[in-house]
């Protein structure tokens, strides 16, 4: 299996802005996941 390799950074948000976001995950889904998920949907769709 290959290793991914990972980006880390801190990320500086308005906290309104974060918290309006953040109540659209559900509990299930670590927000880390979901931002990723949003991080590839984009990248997706700015490549078509």
């Amino acid at each position: 299996m290959k290793k991914e390799s990972i980006k880390r950074f801190l990320l500086e948000v308005p906290e309104d802005i974060w918290e309006r976001w953040k109540n659209t995950i559900p509990r299930t889904i670590s927000l880390n996941k979901a931002l990723i998920e949003l991080l590839k949907k984009e990248g997706e769709k700015n490549e078509k």
